[in-house]
């Protein structure tokens, strides 16, 4: 199903005592240089130290196979039994990132590599993040998904590494009020999933510059999203959701839901196939008032529990 950070210590000082203050381009600049210092501290230390230094105390980490690791503390123990750079030098390098209205809540989009010493070849990886500030002003992440890849991410050109929809006019609302909206959204997505197949459902919901994990360079805008997804029709593949986790800007325009799936099909040989997946999609308010998902990565669950 389609269904990696800022703010460590050092990142962003002198920023923002008062988060609200800063416009929405001085925010997506400061999320952009909390990602670089995630990266270059991920590369000097590792990811046990430096990639989980970058990380919410209630973070969520989706990785291959596992449920969802909840926590810095718990997930900086898996990374320690299971770094994330192999032996080699991890590195990420977002090709989307973006923010709320108000500067609270951002994401980011790309690819993350490991370089071994002496080594031609990298290993690559792809991400999605969901940053939260935080009260002493700086971004830390909120969840996360990291997907294996041959390929590092390649966009188009003409591709904006930022949001290009026009946004919603900003609200005033109580995070929990317009987290239920994005869960309310993701709810539907699954509905038309379940009834005309997941093909017409993620063109649906796609905003027009939607970016997702899939394809050999990743795909971009909801054209790109319809050709590749048409095959997935509700006779070849099944595939139902239900949110369970999730955050919200309170300007009322972002937002981020995380899950868990249940995909469905036939293996090789013809017989029936059940999988179990996790995800986390993020979501941006239209200008004309809907929901649609600008990123959405998942990867396989051990079972139905989770995420």
């Amino acid at each position: 199903m389609n269904r990696m950070f800022a703010g460590a210590p050092g990142v962003g000082d002198g920023a923002v005592g008062q988060p609200a203050a800063l416009s929405s381009a001085d925010a997506r600049a400061r999320l952009r240089q909390a990602d670089q210092a995630m990266s270059d501290a991920s590369a000097k230390a590792g990811s046990a130290k430096g990639f989980a230094d970058f990380l919410a105390e209630d973070a969520v980490l989706l990785v291959e196979g596992e449920y969802a690791l909840k926590g810095r503390q718990a997930i900086q123990t898996w990374l320690t039994a299971h770094p994330l750079e192999q032996g080699g030098t991890l590195r990420w390098e977002p090709v989307r990132w973006d923010v709320s209205a108000d500067g609270t809540l951002g994401y980011s989009v790309g690819t993350a590599t490991v370089d071994a010493e002496g080594a031609t070849q990298q290993a690559v990886g792809r991400y999605i993040s969901a940053w939260r500030l935080q009260a002493d002003g700086q971004w830390r992440v909120a969840a996360t998904v990291r997907n294996a890849a041959t390929t590092p991410m390649t966009p188009p050109e003409g591709f904006s590494p930022a949001n290009t929809e026009p946004g919603a006019a900003a609200r005033t609302l109580s995070k929990d009020a317009v987290l239920e909206e994005a869960m309310a959204a993701d709810r539907a997505f699954s509905a038309q999933s379940v009834r005309e197949g997941m093909g017409k459902a993620f063109t649906a919901w796609a905003a027009q510059d939607a970016v997702l994990l899939t394809g050999d360079a990743g795909l971009y805008g909801q054209d790109s999203i319809a050709r590749v997804f048409a095959p997935f029709t509700l006779e070849q593949n099944g595939l139902s959701w239900e949110p369970v986790l999730g955050d919200a800007a309170a300007s009322g325009d972002l937002a981020y839901t995380m899950g868990r799936a249940i995909a469905t099909g036939k293996d090789a040989q013809g017989q029936p196939r059940k999988d179990f997946v996790k995800y986390l999609t993020v979501w941006r308010r239209q200008a004309d008032g809907p929901w649609r998902y600008v990123t959405d990565g998942g990867n396989s669950s051990p079972g139905p529990q989770g995420p």
